[in-house]
């Protein structure tokens, strides 16, 4: 991204109860894209993997068309309102990071884990994210920027959705173990990694979360069978 892209979405501009309402709408969306996913998976059938591909290609042409300012019109007001331009300098990254978790999931796991553990990141992860800014007050002991509320409430709301798809037993083990990873990954911690941009890219809950979560149920469902 150039550094005049970059200087254009700081946000400085948005005041607080601004940031906060539009978190709180990028998590809803964060959302409404899981669902979309898992219902897109049902639906799609044999052709999911295809058209998931068709997906990544085409929010990475639209991120880096967003990057090279080609769209005739601005998007710096849209980044600036649901995206983290302050911490993640490619546009749509979160999208971008969950089809390519999902991706790898349909290819790993069978189709009740993937729509699980898809499950599990959408609701999880902004459940607690909503949650912890809005009435979160006790910080976790391992991490400054996560609360108590946000991490239990995500991990409630996970276990709840992905039971739809899965054992509760399941649920309970990629809902506790999603909600683990999702409280101990940082974006401030991924820009201390001294490690290449490739791994600070994918060091990322989106995707991250439903490869760990569905492999913890796909190992709950081999020990049970």
């Amino acid at each position: 991204m150039t550094s005049e892209h970059t200087q254009s979405l700081k946000c400085d501009y948005l005041d607080r109860k601004t940031a906060l309402k539009g978190e709180v709408e990028r998590q809803l969306i964060h959302l409404f894209t899981g669902i979309t996913l898992i219902l897109l998976i049902q639906a799609a059938g044999d052709i999911a993997l295809p058209l998931l591909f068709f997906l990544l290609a085409s929010y990475v042409t639209i991120s880096i068309a967003t990057i090279m300012d080609k769209f005739p019109f601005p998007l710096s007001t849209f980044l600036c309102r649901w995206g983290r331009p302050s911490k993640q300098a490619i546009p749509f990254e979160g999208t971008i990071l969950l089809l390519c978790g999902a991706i790898l999931s349909l290819m790993l796991f069978p189709e009740e884990i993937v729509h699980a553990s898809i499950a599990v990141v959408a609701f999880g992860d902004s459940v607690a994210t909503a949650v912890g800014m809005l009435v979160g007050r006790h910080k976790l002991p391992y991490s400054g920027d996560k609360t108590v509320e946000g991490t239990v409430s995500g991990a409630v709301a996970a276990f709840l959705a992905s039971s739809l798809f899965v054992t509760p037993v399941q649920a309970f083990t990629g809902a506790a173990g999603g909600m683990l990873l999702e409280s101990i990954i940082s974006l401030q911690l991924i820009r201390k990694l001294n490690s290449q941009i490739i791994f600070k890219f994918f060091f990322n809950d989106n995707f991250l979360i439903p490869l760990f979560s569905g492999l913890l149920m796909f190992i709950i469902g081999l020990s049970n069978t």
